[in-house]
């Protein structure tokens, strides 16, 4: 029953904010003591101009960023991003070697199926919150 009422409410929440949509959203369970993860979705602008993503957060950890895997001389390695830009009618996928959330200093750990409250900022003060469900890899 929680959790049909927390989709529902992730449900009205997206559409309070009908350019940026997420979709599929997950937090990955890591094993216990780790003290970072990751989130992964879909973002749809679904808006006719683009949208920039500057910042994200959640009252799960002391911080949250978002991030993008890149090749380098033959090396994967993590950036922080200080902004995205979501295209006018495009979707992104955050996925694990792409772009993504990190999570990090968790305040508490995480439990598998658990629904954990996200939130991204754009450029233009828009806060988009959304719900993940947390699970494993």
């Amino acid at each position: 029953m929680r959790r049909s009422l927390m989709l529902a409410m992730a449900l009205f929440v997206f559409n309070c904010h009908a350019q940026l949509v997420v979709k599929s959203a997950q937090v990955r369970l890591l094993p216990p003591g780790m003290p970072n993860t990751a989130g992964y979705f879909q973002i749809e602008n679904t808006g006719d101009e683009p949208q920039i993503l500057v910042g994200a957060g959640s009252d799960i950890a002391r911080s949250v960023e978002i991030h993008e895997h890149i090749m380098t001389a033959e090396t994967m390695k993590m950036v922080h991003l200080t902004e995205l830009v979501i295209p006018a009618k495009e979707t992104i996928q955050f996925t694990p070697g792409g772009y993504h959330l990190m999570i990090f200093g968790l305040i508490n750990p995480l439990v598998e199926g658990q629904s954990v409250k996200l939130y991204l900022q754009t450029q233009a003060g828009e806060k988009i919150e959304f719900v993940a469900e947390v699970a494993r890899p």
